[in-house]
């Protein structure tokens, strides 16, 4: 490839990057949410099918071994339904799950492949686009949770350390930590203790850098005692005014997770179907829910006034049987992986705080979190995240085995 048509390329990519965050607010019903974003990274996808085919540098793991073991997860989706005869909306809408995920990862790592930098670009217009979208609408404070915090937590962790490059991943990493403590002030707990994390464990690494490693331990000990002590503080001090939303969001949530276990415990192998639910685990559900509330839930029908699992993991068992986990749980070892090489081990730079945040959330989200809407495109980023990260850490042993070899007077391999 020419140097012109290489920069062609990379500016068609950054366009592309921009313009499928930009999307990510538009929703189309197609017998389920189908956002704007996940068709234009599909004729991505297809885009990389038709054109690198046979280029073993693109088609090279861990990204398909993350499609392997998609596909592993599409098939239990595809025998399950079959067995049961699922009806056919909910098998368009569980098939279409896996289908579009694999599209959006494909479409996300062709983009970021060979620039990194296009993730944080996607990650800012996706921001930008819901904030500006929630802003149009009005809004913008109407429910912090579902609405802007993920897009704040976004702009922060790509925006404040290109404001500081010098010290962009020690900057990121406290910015972080203020967006946590302010989540958690909204009452946006999961979040807000993600941000938290995320953060205490990147400056503890930053004061490690900074010529401070004998320190580094007490400094990592200090702060998760102070990031405790500010998220009870902050707990508490809201608790007048979100506690009885929290006590119904803490009795939906367990409701979901024992009935789903219950339901798991029954068919362990098979499943039961794409997008299952009967009278009988919805009967389990109300009366976990009203034992803990004293009231039956009347929410909406999209905020979980019908039982469905509040987990990634357990609703692929649940609905697929076994084989259904096959994706997560590799993504759920390859997440903690990547996490601990990110955080521990890789040379801070300017993306760090975001590949930080986005590998622990995913990894919260695939215990504690529904597998639904925009989690397909949060699923898929963090995929990318660790297709990138895996191959910098290849390139870079490479590296390091051809040094020691030149070192040592032995022929260096092409």
């Amino acid at each position: 490839m020419s140097m012109e048509s290489a920069r062609k390329s990379r500016h068609e990519c950054l366009f592309c990057a921009i313009a499928v965050g930009v999307l990510t607010p538009f929703q189309l019903q197609w017998g389920g949410i189908l956002y704007a974003s996940e068709i234009l990274l599909a004729a991505l996808a297809f885009w990389a099918l038709l054109t690198r085919l046979g280029d073993r540098h693109f088609w090279r793991p861990p990204f398909t071994t993350l499609l392997v073991w998609l596909a592993l997860t599409a098939l239990a989706y595809v025998i399950t339904d079959l067995v049961l005869r699922t009806e056919p909306q909910n098998v368009l809408r569980g098939w279409a799950r896996t289908i579009f995920l694999g599209t959006n990862l494909t479409g996300l790592y062709f983009l970021c492949r060979r620039n990194t930098a296009n993730l944080a670009v996607y990650a800012v217009a996706a921001a930008a686009g819901t904030l500006a979208c929630l802003c149009l609408t009005g809004h913008f404070l109407d429910d912090w949770k579902f609405g802007a915090s993920t897009p704040v937590t976004l702009l922060v962790a790509c925006l404040v350390p290109i404001a500081a490059p010098r010290r962009g991943a020690l900057a990121g990493s406290l910015a972080l930590a203020g967006a946590g403590v302010l989540h958690i002030v909204l009452d946006s707990r999961e979040i807000g203790g993600n941000c938290l994390l995320a953060g205490m464990l990147l400056f503890a690494r930053c004061s490690s850098v900074l010529r401070m490693k004998s320190l580094s331990w007490v400094v990592l000990g200090g702060l998760g005692a102070s990031g405790i002590a500010v998220l009870l503080y902050a707990y508490v001090l809201t608790d007048a005014e979100y506690g009885q939303r929290r006590q119904f969001s803490n009795a939906w949530r367990t409701a979901s997770l024992m009935t789903a276990a219950g339901a798991i415990l029954e068919s362990p192998w098979m499943g039961n179907g794409s997008q299952a639910n009967n009278f009988e685990w919805q009967s389990r559900y109300d009366a976990i829910f009203a034992d803990r509330t004293g009231v039956r839930y009347q929410g909406q029908q999209t905020d979980t006034s019908t039982f469905s699992p509040h987990s990634q993991l357990l609703q692929a068992w649940f609905e697929a049987g076994i084989l259904g986990t096959a994706f997560f749980l590799y993504l759920g070892w390859k997440l903690i992986r990547s996490a601990h090489w990110c955080i521990f081990r890789r040379a801070l730079d300017g993306y760090s705080v975001l590949f930080a945040f986005c590998l622990i959330r995913a990894t919260w989200h695939l215990l504690f979190s529904p597998f639904a809407g925009l989690a397909r495109l949060d699923v898929a980023l963090a995929a990318a995240i660790v297709c990138v990260l895996d191959l910098e850490r290849q390139g870079r042993s490479r590296q390091s085995a051809a040094l020691n070899r030149k070192k040592a007077g032995m022929p260096v391999p092409l």
